[in-house]
Formats: C-alpha cells, sequence, structure tokens
C-alpha cells in the first residue's frame, strides 16, 4: 500500500467534527451556566437540523434555510426555559424530555422521504475555487468551519466578562436571588436562547458532513466533555479532541465489521472522561458564597 493509495477523505473531516463539538460544548455550558441542563442542547441541535433541512426544501434558498435552523433552535430554547419555569421541573428531566421531542422528530424527517439539502452533489455555502479539491474542499472551505473559532471566543466573553453573562450566572446559580429592575425568569430564559446560538453552527457543520446519515446523541457527548472539564470551555475543547478525532473515522470504517465499534468509541471516551474526570457539579449551592459581584449586578 503505498501513500497515494490511502484515502485521506476522513482526515479532512476532523476540524468539522472538533469544531461542531467544541460549539456544542459551549452551548452546553450557556445552558448549564442558565440554571438548566446541558441535556436539552441535544434538543437545539435537532430543531436546527430539522429547521435547515425544511427550511432549504420549502426555499431552495441555503441563506434563508440557515435563518429558518437559527430560528427553529431559539425558539426551541425559548419553549423549554419557558416550560422549565412554568411547571418548575427538575432542570435535567425537563431538559431531556423536552429535547426528545424534536429528536424524535428529526428521526421521523428523515425516515419520510428524500431531502433536496441531503442529497445536493455540491453543497451550498462551501467556499469555490480553492485548490483543495473535492472532497476536501467541501469539508474544509466551509465559512462556518472558519468562524467557529471567534464565535466560540465570543461566547466565552460574554458568559464571563460581560453584566448580562454575570447575571445569567448569578440567576442560575441562585434563582431565589432579587435584583432591582432585573427578572431572573428572563435572564434564564434569555441564558438558554443565546446558548442556543452556538448550538446551531454546530448543527450546520454535522448536518454538511454527514447528509446521507445525519448524526445524533452529539450534544450528550459535548455535554460529557463539559462536565469532565469542570465547566471549563478552553479544557473541555481540549477533551473534545479525542472523540473528534474518532468520529472522523466513521466514514472510513462505515461497512465494516468495526463500524458499529468507531461509532460507539467516542461515547465511551465520554464515559471514561465523567467517570476519572468528573468530581463537581456545576450549580452551586445559595449561599453568601455565591459567585456573584453586586456591584457589576
Amino acid at each position: 500500500m503505498t501513500l497515494t493509495s490511502i484515502d485521506w477523505t476522513p482526515v479532512f473531516g476532523f476540524p468539522v467534527e472538533w469544531a461542531a463539538l467544541a460549539l456544542l460544548v459551549t452551548a452546553c455550558i450557556w445552558w448549564e451556566r442558565a440554571g438548566a441542563s446541558g441535556l436539552g442542547v441535544e434538543g437545539a441541535v435537532a430543531s436546527a437540523m430539522i429547521g435547515l433541512i425544511l427550511g432549504y426544501e420549502a426555499t431552495w434558498s441555503y441563506p434563508i434555510a440557515l435563518a429558518i435552523g437559527l430560528g427553529a433552535a431559539l425558539v426551541f430554547a425559548a419553549i423549554t426555559g419557558t416550560l422549565l419555569e412554568v411547571f418548575r421541573a427538575d432542570p435535567a428531566v425537563g431538559s431531556f424530555v423536552i429535547g426528545l421531542i424534536p429528536v424524535s422528530a428529526l428521526g421521523l424527517l428523515l425516515r419520510s422521504g428524500r431531502f433536496t439539502l441531503l442529497e445536493e452533489s455540491t453543497l451550498p455555502g462551501i467556499v469555490r475555487g480553492t485548490t483543495l479539491g473535492t472532497p476536501a474542499e467541501d469539508l474544509l472551505m466551509n465559512p462556518v468551519l472558519w468562524a467557529a473559532p471567534l464565535v466560540i471566543a465570543l461566547a466565552a466573553w460574554v458568559l464571563w466578562q460581560t453584566p448580562f453573562g454575570l447575571r445569567v450566572r448569578a440567576f442560575g446559580e441562585a434563582p431565589s436571588l432579587r435584583l432591582p429592575g432585573a427578572s431572573a425568569v428572563t435572564y434564564r430564559i434569555m441564558g438558554l436562547v443565546v446558548g442556543a446560538m452556538w448550538a446551531f453552527p454546530g448543527a450546520a457543520l454535522l448536518l454538511s458532513a454527514h447528509r446521507a446519515n445525519p448524526p445524533s446523541g452529539i450534544g450528550y457527548l459535548a455535554l460529557a466533555c463539559a462536565v469532565a472539564s469542570r465547566w471549563s470551555i478552553a479544557f473541555a475543547i481540549l477533551l473534545a479532541l479525542l472523540p473528534a478525532a474518532i468520529r472522523c473515522a466513521i466514514p472510513a470504517a462505515s461497512g465494516t465489521p468495526f463500524g458499529f465499534a468507531v461509532e460507539a468509541a467516542p461515547f465511551a471516551i465520554a464515559l471514561v472522561y465523567l467517570m476519572l474526570l468528573a468530581r463537581r457539579a456545576l450549580r452551586m449551592p445559595e449561599s453568601r458564597g455565591t459567585r456573584v459581584d453586586p456591584d457589576v449586578l
């Protein structure tokens, strides 16, 4: 076997898998800091994929489909936050159960027929005319991929360095906190909606890389990385390296005796992460030591 006879296509998929996981990790941390649960991010991903698929089917316009996909993710987050607040449901159980609705809907949608976006020979939105060629061009010249580091940095800055992010974290950690002119419910729901904004580009990347079989469960994989990192965005992104490297080999292993093992391996890695690294929960008990700055709030 020579170097020229090896199929290097899976290697080109690694940046896409890693960027998608990093974006979903960021969304999970936003949801947890807002007082819900990162389990709901999987529902936001499924909602975004449904919006993208049906939006393109109805309009044949990729920009409009992107807008519809983003809107679907934001609406899902707003509805989830509202239901959790109205019914005072357990954040983890409530987020998971509500998220099952779009996840199930996506599965039924994919089984109901054939959709243009999933069968386009040339994926819309790719920067053409580079020297990379197909399929490397299809994977690497996605504007969403190149924007991902800036988008993640923006998410971290807003969450940790702005008054809005501080209030989201404060109300998430201490729901009974009272501040003049600030509604705890409003900020908690807004935190989920903003978090879904970072789940959407992750969903778009996954859908572009796996059009034949859009993946599911990646939001749970991202949550495991977030938990294992003790809610550090930078550390969680580093932990996502290994699952992303394994996931990029899935197309090459498909149809082989090792196909199922390769698909399951990232989740096994996530389980190992949780057993070895996860030692504390995110939401802190309400006490005088809650990390809020009244001068900023």
